[in-house]
């Protein structure tokens, strides 16, 4: 209903990129790899959710992609962090002074992670504003909790 009350020009606007968010969809779930089509499909939900206009989203786009970059990977060290622990046995397995080390880099990683989230907010600024930069905070919270509620109900069904 909305879709008819907008101009022709932002009716248009807003089917290319309704075509181009289903496009995207569809290419990622010809694709195998599981982290490309969750990826795809938290773009074209926070797209949605934001309703960014094109240049917004020109501009929008390769700030988070580099964010996104970067938490993927301060989170990939992470995980080899916790690789560590269980290879150790649990904590139990450690030496004090190796759980030492690894405390501190969980806390660099986490200052590291929360820079980055500053870093963001700041380069996003000078796109967007700050309703959209808290829309997008919620976006994603929204996000992962529907991506975690479908695994939790896929392996139940399994």
């Amino acid at each position: 209903m909305r879709l008819y009350m907008l101009n022709k020009k932002e009716r248009m606007k807003k089917i290319l990129l309704l075509f181009i968010i289903v496009f995207t969809i569809n290419i990622s779930y010809s694709q195998r790899g599981s982290r490309e089509r969750v990826k795809t499909l938290k773009i074209a939900y926070i797209t949605e959710q934001l309703n960014l206009s094109s240049k917004e989203a020109q501009q929008f786009w390769p700030i988070y992609n580099k964010h996104d970059e970067t938490m993927e990977s301060l989170k990939k060290e992470e995980r080899r962090s916790i690789r560590s622990i269980k290879d150790a046995d649990g904590p139990e397995g450690l030496s004090e002074k190796e759980a030492e080390e690894l405390l501190r880099n969980h806390i660099k990683g986490e200052e590291q992670k929360l820079n980055a989230r500053k870093k963001l907010i700041t380069d996003l600024r000078q796109v967007i504003s700050y309703k959209q930069i808290l829309k997008l905070v919620k976006a994603e919270r929204e996000f992962n909790k529907r991506l975690l509620k479908q695994l939790r109900d896929r392996r139940q069904r399994n």
